[in-house]
């Protein structure tokens, strides 16, 4: 009977014939060695089957809950249809036959208040506005997209007595149909609750735009109005609210709103972070560092911003995203920050417009600045950093978009305020008109060209000419074609051999 080991001998005698049929350690480590490795590929294969396995379920858990999510988007937006089509329901049925119910205000109810004839006549202004709004609204005589803006010229306050006048006007909000979208304006009126609830259902799915200035609200008012403004009208393309945030924890959460609302690009979010809050800046990471580049006009003026050295604001223009309009006035940028910030510019040509007004930098920012826009270029020296004129290397290299304003430098200030090749072009022709009026110009282009002038020169006033042709200028009398021809003389010049005499 033939035994295991009998058949293991004769399964090993093949590695054993090379030793004359003696089964030696480096075979048994061998043969070890060889199911090790078959059973490592197995294991191997048997990974690589399990990740793709996992890897298919990964996606399809992720397409369901995409689909989850897009339910839960499409029912919420049910849940507001139908919740505005109740509450239309019960306005109709409430004012069959309707008539503006809210009684007039007597003039002696403001006098025994302490207000005086400005404020009462602003008041009055204002009730007369709601009242033709409504009743164009509940006739159905507006014509176009109706915008309601009221911003009276003084702050009014809150009065119970107002209460049926914001009652009327929300009435007939509600009245309007489906699809149609206005602008809701309110600036220099003050809210309580009960009317910011009555407006809050009111505007639902009818806002494209909101707008909120100035309206001194009480508590968390303010922050539940714009919050639930912005989460009931996911179509809202533009929002804006210049009022103070009491704490890091509401603005973060006005931010999230903002950000988780598809359509919002336009801005504005102003004097919401008093001097001494710490938020401000907070608020600006917040919003540009979301990976969704949605903005295209972004104000934050007025919000005490310190970076504190911290790039992500010129990381973000660096980027270039679809920004067109940076606001940041009455802020506390420092010379570092604008450093970092004309860096950033020159990989970045779609911000059309910088607003800089009222910081902390100096004329060492300024320069900076001028780096970006006009081709300054920076050296460093042992008292800090200086500034060298622009050659034809940096302006080429400098950005030609963006138009920087706040600054007490004119020339800054003048700088691209066309198109971006008539920007750079109008940079090109300075530059000329400098180094031909110094004498310099055919060393200047010498050092920039790096080849053979006069093999170049051709080239070179061809395009002086289309510059002045897209300038609508002539180049025949224009001061700056004189100086180029005697470029092309003197280079001519310097390249004919001397004569021995």
């Amino acid at each position: 009977m033939e035994t295991k080991s009998s058949k293991k001998r004769r399964l090993d005698e093949g590695q054993s014939v090379a030793n004359g049929g003696v089964v030696t350690m480096e075979d048994v480590q061998r043969l070890i060695d060889q199911r090790v490795l078959q059973a490592e590929q197995a294991t191997q294969l048997e990974q690589a089957s399990m990740r793709r396995q996992v890897d298919a379920l990964e996606e399809a858990n992720a397409a369901l809950k995409t689909q989850v999510e897009d339910l839960k988007l499409e029912t919420e937006d049910l849940r507001r249809r139908c919740a505005v089509n109740i509450r239309s329901i019960q306005v109709l049925k409430k004012d069959v036959k309707w008539t503006y119910s809210a009684p007039s205000i007597p003039r002696s109810h403001w006098q025994n208040q302490g207000h005086d004839d400005r404020y009462i006549a602003e008041m009055t202004k204002i009730l007369k506005q709601i009242k033709k709004i409504t009743e164009k609204l509940r006739t159905g005589t507006v014509n176009g997209l109706p915008k309601i803006d009221l911003k009276p010229a003084v702050p009014l306050a809150h009065d119970d007595i107002l209460l049926p006048h914001w009652s009327e006007l929300s009435d007939a909000i509600q009245l309007i149909g489906e699809g149609v979208q206005f602008a809701f304006v309110l600036n220099n009126v003050q809210m309580d609750r009960s009317v910011k609830d009555m407006l809050s259902q009111s505007l639902m799915l009818k806002c494209d735009k909101v707008g909120l200035h100035r309206n001194r609200f009480n508590d968390q008012d303010g922050i539940d109005f714009a919050v639930e403004a912005i989460q009931n009208n996911p179509q809202m393309n533009k929002f804006g609210f210049q009022n103070s945030i009491e704490s890091e924890e509401s603005a973060n959460r006005l931010c999230r709103s903002i950000l988780v609302n598809p359509n919002i690009q336009r801005l504005i979010l102003t004097g919401c972070c008093n001097e001494g809050g710490t938020f401000g800046y907070s608020m600006l990471k917040t919003l540009v560092s979301h990976p969704v580049r949605k903005f295209i006009r972004l104000y934050l003026g007025g919000n005490h911003i310190r970076t504190n050295g911290c790039s992500i604001l010129p990381d973000y223009i660096a980027s270039n995203p679809p920004l067109e309009l940076l606001a940041l006035d009455h802020n506390h940028l420092v010379d570092d920050d604008l450093r970092m910030i004309s860096i950033a510019l020159k990989t970045n040509d779609r911000l059309k417009e910088l607003n800089l007004k009222r910081n902390d930098y100096t004329s060492i920012g300024t320069k900076w600045l001028e780096v970006a826009v006009r081709g300054l270029r920076p050296i460093q020296t042992v008292s800090g950093s200086s500034f060298l004129g622009p050659n034809f290397d940096s302006v080429f290299g400098c950005n030609h978009t963006c138009r920087i304003n706040g600054t007490s430098v004119s020339m800054l200030e003048d700088s691209n305020r066309s198109s971006p090749l008539e920007n750079k072009m109008r940079k090109l022709c300075d530059l000329i008109d400098m180094h031909s009026s110094r004498g310099d110009l055919v060393n200047e282009l010498q050092r920039s060209l790096g080849r053979d002038l006069i093999t170049l020169m051709p080239f070179f006033l061809q395009r002086i000419e289309a510059i002045h042709l897209r300038l609508q200028t002539s180049p025949l009398s224009s001061p700056l074609y004189n100086p180029a021809w005697s470029a092309a003389r003197d280079a001519r010049v310097a390249r004919k051999p001397k004569k021995d005499y």
